[in-house]
Formats: structure tokens, sequence, C-alpha cells
């Protein structure tokens, strides 16, 4: 399987699961799931799941016969097409939160807030020891944990977590993807999947919002702002309700 592949699909909003799953299918052509697990070296839940998705985004048609299933994936095309679609729309909301932007500062009464932006390995520095700077008491996270282990070199990851050893009172984590080093302190649920696939790591304490994201490198932006930090955290409050304990 091509490396450049797999890295193309997850840089165009695939998972890397998806992004494998959905290769080694178009590969095989037709193919059960324990094919793909075997030709694809993907486990049996993380291709199970990849393929679940795919076919919600109608890119794996799943058929029947003589009592197995069998999955075929959509030539490329459609996947182009799906893509375009997928990014149309990350488009319209992007520029919803940019028009919404105004309020943000009319609620606080027209001061803009303050922003830290950290690039490449400081992205993971910078918001630990921005934590630990802070202290807060509370600290509810979002994380997509395939794309967090995609773009950062997991023993970077390790020495910034030994370095900095802040742990809030009473944080929580929605986890999107496959879970993986589930900090024991934390209080974890999956993220409902009607709210969607969310790509990279929300983080909300005190009046701070701190968002790691990436494109070409890892990037993290620290908001200072109490009316934000309030907002979202408001709705992180209605996702968290509506999420399940992993199992």
């Amino acid at each position: 399987m091509s490396v450049d592949l797999v890295a193309l699909l997850t840089a165009a909003t695939f998972t890397p699961s998806e992004a494998k799953t959905y290769l080694t299918g178009l590969e095989l052509g037709s193919a059960t799931l324990s094919d793909i697990v075997k030709r694809g070296g993907i486990s049996k839940t993380s291709a199970f799941e990849a393929l679940e998705s795919l076919r919600v985004r109608k890119l794996v048609r799943a058929t029947r016969q003589k009592g197995r299933v069998i999955y075929r994936v959509a030539d490329a095309g459609r996947v182009v097409d799906a893509l375009r679609a997928q990014i149309a729309e990350q488009s319209t909301t992007i520029d919803d939160v940019v028009r919404a932007l105004p309020l943000f500062t009319a609620l606080q009464g027209g001061m803009q807030p303050s922003t830290i932006i950290y690039e490449g390995i400081d992205a993971v520095h910078g918001f630990f020891a921005h934590l630990e700077k802070i202290h807060p008491d509370v600290l509810d996270e979002i994380a997509n944990g395939d794309d967090i282990y995609t773009w950062i070199d997991p023993e970077e990851i390790r020495k910034a977590r030994k370095l900095y050893r802040w742990i809030p009172k009473h944080p929580r984590t929605l986890y999107v993807g496959t879970p993986k080093n589930w900090n024991p302190k934390f209080a974890h649920r999956v993220l409902n999947k009607a709210w969607g696939t969310f790509r990279g790591n929300l983080a909300i304490y005190g009046n701070f919002v701190s968002v790691l994201t990436y494109t070409t490198r890892p990037i993290t932006i620290i908001i200072e702002s109490k009316a934000l930090a309030d907002s979202l955290r408001l709705l992180f409050g209605i996702a968290w309700r509506a999420s399940d304990d992993p199992k």
C-alpha cells in the first residue's frame, strides 16, 4: 500500500484507518472484512468502523453473499466528488464561524481577544506549558486521536506530558477515532457520531480556548476570551450528555 496515497487521503479528511481500508478495498475489488484486515494490516475493529463510516458516506457498498458480507469500495472519481462536497460543507461552516466572530467581540464590549500561536513541535509543548501556567481546576477537551498521532511524534507527546505534570481536578475528554493512551485521571466519553467528525484537538479551560489543528504542520492557537470559552463550554456540555462512556 502506498504511504503517499494514505497521507494524501488523510490530508483530505479521511482518518488513517479509513484511508488504509479504502485503498485495501480498492486493491482487492470485492472483499470480506477478514480479507481487508489480512491484506491491509489493519485491526478488525478499526477496519469495521472505517467501512461503516465509508458506507455512510456512500463510498462503500455492502452485499450479503452465501452468508458473508462482501464489501466493494467506490472508484476514485466518487471519492473526489465526496471530498469536494465535504470540503464545501466545511468551508460553509468556517464561513459561518468567521461571520459570528463580531458577535463574540460585542459580548466582550468590543475588546479584541488576545491570541498566542505555536507552530511545529512547539504546538504540543506550548499547550502543556500554558495549561500548567494557568492551573485551571476544570478542563474540557475534544480530541481526535487519529489526527494527533498521525501528525505528531508520539515520543514528543510523551516528553511534553512528562515535562508538564499539571492535571486539572475535573478534566473531561470527548474522544474521536481510535482511543490511544487514555489518561486514567480524565473522565472519557466517545463523541456521538451524530455530531460529525471532529478534527484536531480543542481544549477549554478558564477563560481560554486552545485549538490544535494541522495544515502542513501542527499549529496551536490559544485564545483568551471569556465569551468564547463560556459559549464553547456550554456546547461541550450538551455534546458530553449526548455521548456514551467508552466500552
